[in-house]
This record gives structure tokens, sequence and C-alpha cells, in this order.
């Protein structure tokens, strides 16, 4: 299988923001909503819509989002496995690079089906991590999976990333709904981004150097563990390999299912 461009423009990250622009949201729930990011996505990219609630569990990342996002959505805290809506009560639920942070995901899954709407939108964005993809997407997967074995050591729910047949898998799963697939090198989130033009080049010494300090400081936090002597040569590694290959978010897929 060909490898696909990262380059933005041929990236697959237009033919999303496209497809949304035709989409008249409503009331919108974000799960997994972190500090806000992908309503603001939405926010830029939807026809229209009515309201917006993100939720989560880390109340760090929830004040971030108010502090930033207040204007346009509610936050609360509250674990997806129960949510705290009644049936048919949003017209888009979302969970955007959460999927592989859900201890039961299945439960999630079931939630997001009993909350949205008939006629309403789930929609999933997750990266996957099939082999084929260009170095500097494999060095930032790698760069993930390390992270995931940190926050794992300091008992957060966080595994290894899927591939996009586990994902779709997942996701089919749910019940009667009208599929469709996107599958972009890059996230719809960097047409908006101002680091857009610098990411272009995945050997941006500044980019770079702020995810090996990122590296150092998932270290510290592990320093007393075991398994410290054995991250601290893996994160070498890493490093290495993000200097000789570069790094740029690996390829995801999004994808909308309409419910029947």
């Amino acid at each position: 299988m060909a490898i696909r461009s990262t380059a933005l423009a041929s990236s697959g990250a237009n033919l999303i923001v496209n497809r949304l622009n035709k989409i008249s949201g409503g009331k919108i729930l974000d799960i997994g909503t972190g500090t806000g990011v992908f309503i603001g996505l939405l926010r830029q990219t939807l026809k229209d819509y009515e309201s917006f609630i993100g939720i989560d569990l880390d109340d760090e990342s929830l004040k971030k989002a108010r502090d930033k996002r207040a204007s346009i959505a509610e936050f609360f805290k509250m674990n997806a496995e129960k949510l705290d809506f009644p049936d048919n009560t949003f017209d888009m639920v979302c969970l955007a690079n959460s999927l592989h942070h859900l201890e039961k995901s299945e439960k999630v899954l079931k939630e997001m089906d009993r909350v949205v709407k008939p006629q309403g939108y789930l929609v999933f964005q997750e990266l996957y991590s099939n082999p084929e993809q260009t170095q500097a997407q494999l060095a930032s997967m790698r760069l993930h999976h390390f992270e995931a074995k940190i926050d794992s050591l300091l008992g957060e729910y966080h595994r290894a990333t899927y591939t996009k047949e586990e994902i779709k898998k997942m996701i089919q799963n749910l019940g009667e709904y009208e599929l469709e697939v996107f599958d972009t090198s890059r996230p719809p989130q960097c047409l908006f981004c101002e680091d857009k033009d610098k990411c272009e080049n995945p050997k941006d010494e500044e980019l770079i150097e702020r995810e090996i300090k990122y590296i150092q400081s998932k270290l510290k936090r592990v320093r007393s563990f075991a398994e410290y002597e054995q991250l601290t040569k893996e994160a070498e590694e890493i490093k290495e390999d993000l200097r000789e290959n570069g790094l740029i978010d690996a390829s995801a897929l999004f994808i909308l299912l309409k419910k029947q």
C-alpha cells in the first residue's frame, strides 16, 4: 500500500471540512472534550449549530476549556460510561481521539447511541497505528505509545492506539446507522492551527525540541518506578528518532454515523 502524503492540502482534511460544512449540528455533546479543541473545530466548520456541551473527567483540562471556551460551550465533569442525559437528547455526539483512553469502550458507545436522536450524528475521530505511514508519523506514534506506558504506570487507562480495522469494527457494531468514513493523513484541526505552516515541515527544530522537553517532563513523573531505567533508554531512542525523521501526527479516521 502506498504511503500517503502528509502535505495538508492533499491530506484529506479538506474533504472532512467540506462535509461538515453541509451539516446542521443542533445540540452537540463532545465526550472526552479535554480543552475543547474538537468543539472549536465544529464551531468553525458546521453549517450551523444550537449549543455545545463538553464532558471530561480531568479537572485541569476542564478548567482550561472553561477559561478558553466558556462563551461558546458548557463544560461538566462526567463519566461517559453513564451519561447524565435522557434518551434522544442530542443531535450530534462526538468522541475525538479518545477511544484508546476508554477502558470500557462498549459502555461509552452504547451511551452515545442512547443519547443521540434519530437522524442525529455520532462523530468519531481517531488516530490509527497501521504501519503504512511516513517515518515522521511512525515517530509520532512511537512517542504516543511511550506516553501511554507512563500514563498506565500512573494509574490512568491509556492503551496503544488501535488499527483502523479495529476502529471500524468497534463502531460498526453500534446498530442501524448510515456510515461515512474519511481517511486523512492530517487531522482537520490542522487547517485552523496557528502552527499549520510550521508543521508542514516535520523536522522543524522548534517543534522537535518542544516534544523532547515533553518527553523529559513525562519521564520525571515515573522517576521512582522500577521501569524508569528502561523508559529512559526508550526515551533516548525516541529522541534520536525524532531528530532523524521528524514528527507529524499519525493518520486518522474521521467517521460520521447518521442514526436511522
